[in-house]
């Protein structure tokens, strides 16, 4: 087996170094101000059962936070620390609050900011700061204070320190936009953010930030032409012009995109249990998986990683249902293709088509009725009357994938050129049903036989008691 499938101890092992922990100090997170407003957060909310979810490198701060939340003597305030978390730490962790009975949540950190349905939810960002003066000289050298127009984005950790000097921003530059972190009843109108003017391509993009999924998912999103970066942690920071998709990762993703269309079956896999609307596109995908003849199955295994998936050997490729900052479907450890669901989007829906790629989004919920990217499923299965489309030949195999439906004279359907189809003509008047069971049919090996009723009952024998390293009665020399 692969060594890629055989590292169980770097995720037994895995432990945050102290680097990592001592990058954050407590002031970043945490102070007093956060902590009236989490106080009257609590107070208006009247909460008792209070989960404070942080990430790793955070944990060690929590002994203080937790200390400095009790003495507030809130009447029968019970606080609990998520230690770990189900899925990524970026997003609210309800499986993880719901073992502890918990009424809302205080996230710490970095967050995707991902609606969340069922349970009260306020965000502690970062506390970062950002050099004024240097910035705006920055920007002056670079853009025409009158007439270039910018929409400003930022990372959430510069959240409070782009606030401070918003107007500042906008009275240099008339016409900067800058966008605003939705409110938890509004409607975002891309991703987390709230703009107060239409998304223009023309539009130059400025991000205050690091280069990391942030900022690739806020410049796709948007289909800018040019994009900046200024990163206020470098040392030096300077305003770079990045173009988020390069011909590399493009080229890595029509891949995965051609694999998908190749495929026969595939996993969705499901990567978060809170965030609103995953069930309506986990539906979303099977319908379209459905209308091209590909059988799907729904996986959830907590945290994704390549040795789990590489379990499921029968499955062609992975479609990862999660939250927008969930970049793992990019690595290359994987068994199998793991693509984005817009990406399975365009390899499903013919409407794609003749546009893959022409845009992007890393989040599911613009494909929903109400998203930008919406499509009618009913109106995605391929049919006769598809007269002048070309035939699909796949670029990796060399064969047709195409399934057409023709009606013949006796009304009797038949199919071409099918990769598989939930039923299928066997002969006149007779159908064959094909299901996701034919997989397990067609193994050598099914499993152990259980032969119930068939064998005598065994004697009832000690077993083996100890770990498995070393059980207390084995000898030393068989080891």
């Amino acid at each position: 087996m692969s060594s890629a499938f055989s590292s169980g101890d770097s995720i037994i092992q895995n432990q945050s170094s102290a680097a990592d922990v001592d990058k954050v100090a407590l002031h970043h997170i945490w102070n007093d101000e956060q902590k009236q407003r989490c106080v009257r957060w609590i107070e208006k909310h009247n909460l008792k059962r209070v989960a404070l979810q942080l990430p790793d490198a955070l944990l060690h701060h929590s002994v203080e936070i937790v200390s400095q939340l009790q003495s507030a003597s809130i009447d029968d305030l019970r606080i609990f620390v998520l230690a770990d978390t189900s899925y990524g730490s970026c997003c609210v962790d309800e499986i993880a609050a719901a073992h502890a009975n918990a009424d809302s949540i205080i996230h710490f950190g970095h967050a995707c900011l991902s609606k969340v349905a069922r349970i009260p939810v306020v965000h502690v960002f970062f506390q970062y700061t950002v050099d004024e003066e240097h910035l705006l000289a920055t920007l002056s050298n670079e853009f025409d204070t009158s007439n270039d127009e910018l929409i400003c984005f930022y990372e959430v950790c510069y959240a409070n320190a782009v606030t401070k000097i918003r107007e500042k921003l906008v009275e240099r530059f008339p016409n900067l936009v800058v966008a605003c972190l939705a409110e938890d009843n509004e409607i975002a109108d891309i991703l987390c953010w709230k703009l107060h003017v239409p998304a223009d391509p023309k539009h130059t993009v400025l991000y205050i930030g690091r280069d990391n999924l942030s900022f690739f998912n806020t410049a796709v999103a948007l289909e800018a032409s040019q994009c900046c970066l200024y990163d206020p942690s470098n040392i030096d920071p300077r305003l770079e012009r990045i173009d988020p998709i390069g011909a590399k990762w493009l080229r890595r993703r029509y891949y995965a995109i051609e694999r998908c269309m190749d495929a026969g079956s595939i996993g969705i896999v499901v990567a978060t249990l809170s965030t609103k609307g995953y069930l309506e596109i986990v539906s979303r995908v099977q319908r379209l998986a459905k209308a091209r003849g590909v059988r799907t199955y729904l996986i959830s295994i907590g945290k994704v990683n390549p040795e789990k998936l590489a379990n499921f050997v029968d499955i062609d490729c992975f479609v990862l249902v999660g939250c927008p900052e969930n970049d793992i479907f990019t690595s290359r450890d994987f068994f199998r293709p793991l693509l984005s669901v817009f990406e399975a989007e365009m390899a499903f829906n013919k409407k794609w088509k003749d546009k893959l790629l022409s845009c992007y989004t890393t989040n599911f919920t613009d494909l929903l009725p109400a998203g930008r990217l919406y499509t009618n499923v009913e109106e995605t299965s391929v049919t006769s009357e598809d007269t002048n489309e070309l035939p699909d030949v796949s670029l990796i195999t060399g064969k047709a994938r195409h399934v057409i439906q023709h009606r013949e004279a006796d009304g009797e359907e038949t199919l071409e050129n099918s990769t598989g189809t939930d039923v299928v003509p066997k002969g006149r008047n007779e159908l064959a049903q094909i299901s996701s069971a034919d997989q397990l049919t067609s193994r050598s090996w099914q499993g152990l036989e259980q032969k119930l009723g068939l064998d005598a009952p065994a004697v009832i024998q000690m077993g083996r008691s100890g770990i498995p390293i070393k059980y207390e009665n084995e000898n030393n020399s068989s080891q």
